[in-house]
Formats: C-alpha cells, structure tokens, sequence
C-alpha cells in the first residue's frame, strides 16, 4: 500500500517524509527540514551540511530566521507551489507547503543553498546579523568554501524535484493545484487593474460575451461556457475594483440570466429553480474573492449538465460523447463518418445507435443545431444568409444565394434606404436550411 503523507488520524507520516526527504538530500545534497503549522522543527535531515549550526538562529521567536521561515511558508501555502527566498543570511532556500485539505499543515524547506559566490560581505553581513563570536569565523569560513555552488536555473530544478517528492505521497493534488490557480488568476486581475490604470483605458462591461456565454449553455457547450464565464468574472473583478457585495450582486445577475438561458435550451424548469436556491445560499455565505472565483466553476456545472440532461439522458457512453462532440464542433466539415473516426467505431453501428437512443437520426440532430444556431446570429448580427450559412458549417451557399436574389429589395419607410435584406430573409431562414441539407441517414 502506498505511503501517504498523513495517517488516519491526519497528523504527520514522519517515516513517509523522513524517507522521501533522505532520498532528496542523497540526489542533491541539499539538507531539508521539516516544520510543523508554527514552524517548530519536527525533523533536520543532514543538519550537519546547514551553516545555520554554528548560529542560535532559533534562540528566540523574535529572531530573524524564524520569522523570515514563517513567512515563506505561509507563501508557499499562498502559491500552492514551490516558494524560493534568500533568508537574512543571504542563502537560497526552497519552501514547501504541507497541505491537510486546503489548510496549512506544515512546511518542508530545503537549503540553506549558496547560488554563485559568496562574497566577503555576505559572510561579513552574516556575523553582524547574528551577533556572532569572531570564535567560529574560522569554522564558518571553511565550510563556506566546501558548499555546492548551484545556478539559478539548477535551483529553480530544485524546487521542482522537493515539490514532486512532496506531492508523491498525496492521493491527488487538487488542493495545490486550486490554490496555484486562485493566485495566478489574482495576479493576472491585479496586473490588468494596473495596466488600465497606467494607460487611462475605459472599464466596459462586455455584454457581447454575456451573451456569447448564453448561446455556450444553451447548446451544452460545457469547455467554452468555463472560458467565457472566467473572462466575464474576471471583468467584473476589474470593473467593481474588489467590492465584494457588488460583486457577489454582479454574479448573481449572471445566474439569473444564465437560468433563464438553461431553461430556453430545454433544462427542466422546476430542477433549476431548486438547484438555484442551493447556489444563492452558497453565494450569500462566501467572504472573500478567492472563494467566489473557485465557486463560478459550479455555475456552468450546474446548468450545463442540466441542458445535457435534457438533450440526452440515456447510458450509453458512446451517444453521450457523440451529442456532446457534435455541439462543440458543429460548425466544423462534421458528418457520420468523421465522428465514427472520432469514437473509433463504424459509421453504420454509431448511425443505428443515435437513431436507437436518440429517437432522429444523426443528420437531423445535427440540421436541428446548426438551425437554432442560424436563428440566432439572424437576430442578433448584421451577418447575411450566406455568411450565417458557412458560419454554421454548410459548405453550399448556392441555395441561399439563389433565394436571396429572387426576393425584392423594399425601401424603407420615411428614409429612401433600402430595408436590411436579413430582416426579410428572417420568416423563411428554417425553410431555406432545411431544404439546403441533405437527406438523412
């Protein structure tokens, strides 16, 4: 059985650790330390290779090391990554959270590393700094000048091996992997707010990707809907400037709509409602930002699972996999055969199978999206039958050529202009896309 990082009783695996951590120093020879929530030392491993052995660095807890320890362990916890500090000696270490959950459990921090030459007023600033005895100048001095020289890049290596070591004794690394994101994604807010600042641009509210972001829920587009409502977040972030109420308000404006949006594409009505109640109490609980962006991620869970649902709610793997390739890329040259490919298997048996599960054939399930879709950008773009047509996925632009040139051209009321032709064309969109397509299989 695989050694984790916890017991049951969640505390500490010190074998486990102490094991990987022997193994860290033995590849490397760059001594580890491991730290408990308040960064009391639970384990030094090869305390003999550190040069903070002849200082009483930890004598005190207002001290400069341990605070400057405490402090990077905390950003590793923030980073959800591998954090790489100088401390007041003017050494290189490596700090590594320990995570129970999303909560900091403790640290494991490598080094002291040196990184290029020491200089004499490095070791000069060192002794100051610890009030040191001219007595272990000369100790000091010669194991200064048997330390491993690393570069820049071989620490950022370093960092890297300790973290992987680390995360091998986690079941899964989800917990890094959602704090490494919130702080990234905070970063790319703040540098953008700063940005806008610097070059006086307008903060506007893209309500073309509000709506962009209905169409995505509508058809069950799951991967697009997570990027636009990311985009839409983050917007809102930089529009409100950190105004948490106003925020969490803007968000749920977004659930209104997107409600709304999940229930036009044939989610059931009652169903949203009920799952709505749950995400209005959730939103009115969280009390911070990072919260609020990581909860974002269900919205688009919640209604675009309910869509599918609703679309398609047989067992067979197969079919889901197909619906739900079909609406990401129905614009695309798509047919039977292609998604046959796609599924690896043979274009007759997917063609039983989706008439079997769905009730319509493959071809007419396929017509069904691209029309809806066409429907759409009619309304809501100044895009012509023809454009709409390729815009969709149909190759053949003759039929709607030969339609729009056989319908009279009306001038329009009061202004001598000629009437926009789409808004003509409207009535009769379904009649030409379906008469367009080919027959089905």
């Amino acid at each position: 059985m695989k050694e984790t990082i916890f017991k049951e009783d969640h505390q500490l695996n010190l074998e486990a650790i102490e094991d990987i951590l022997t193994s860290f120093y033995y590849a490397t020879d760059v001594p580890v330390t491991l730290y408990d929530q308040n960064t009391h030392p639970l384990g030094t491993y090869f305390e003999d290779k550190k040069i903070c052995r002849y200082f009483n660095q930890s004598e005190t807890e207002s001290s400069l090391c341990p605070n400057a320890l405490h402090f990077a362990a905390t950003w590793a916890h923030r980073l959800g990554e591998p954090y790489i500090f100088v401390c007041p000696s003017g050494f290189v270490n490596i700090a590594i959270a320990i995570l129970d959950g999303q909560q900091f459990a403790g640290s494991v921090i490598a080094g002291p590393i040196a990184m290029g030459t020491i200089e004499e007023s490095t070791i000069r600033d060192m002794f100051t700094i610890h009030q040191a005895s001219p007595e272990v100048l000369y100790n000091t001095t010669l194991f200064i000048r048997n330390m491993k020289i690393f570069t820049p890049s071989q620490v950022n290596h370093l960092a890297k091996l300790l973290n992987a070591a680390i995360l091998s004794l986690y079941p899964n690394t989800e917990a890094y992997e959602k704090l490494s994101s919130e702080y990234h994604d905070q970063s790319e807010i703040g540098e953008r707010i700063h940005e806008h600042k610097k070059n006086n641009i307008p903060l506007v509210y893209p309500y073309e990707k509000e709506q962009e972001l209905v169409r995505q829920v509508k058809e069950g587009d799951h991967e697009g809907a997570q990027v636009t409502l990311k985009f839409l977040v983050n917007e809102i972030l930089l529009i409100e400037g950190g105004n948490l109420e106003v925020i969490k308000a803007r968000i749920l404006e977004l659930v209104t709509i997107l409600s709304r949006a999940s229930v036009e594409g044939g989610a059931s009505l009652e169903k949203i409602f009920g799952l709505n109640l749950d995400l209005i109490t959730e939103l009115n609980k969280i009390d911070s930002i990072q919260v609020l962006s990581s909860w974002t991620v269900k919205i688009i869970d919640h209604f675009t699972k309910n869509i599918f649902n609703n679309i398609y709610s047989g067992d067979s793997y197969l079919i889901n996999q197909a619906i739900e390739h079909t609406r990401a890329n129905y614009m695309n040259k798509i047919t039977l055969q292609k998604l046959a490919d796609y599924l690896h298997v043979s274009d007759s048996y997917l063609s039983k199978l989706f008439k079997e599960e769905t009730g319509i054939s493959f071809t007419q399930y396929l017509n069904e999206i691209r029309i809806n879709r066409s429907k759409e950008l009619l309304q809501n773009t100044k895009m012509s039958i023809v454009e709409v047509a390729l815009f969709v996925g149909y190759e053949d632009q003759s039929y709607f050529t030969k339609v729009f040139k056989k319908l009279p051209v009306l001038p329009q009321r009061n202004t001598g202009q000629e009437k926009n032709k789409n808004e003509i064309f409207k009535p009769l969109l379904r009649v030409a896309l379906i008469e367009s397509c080919p027959a089905p299989h």
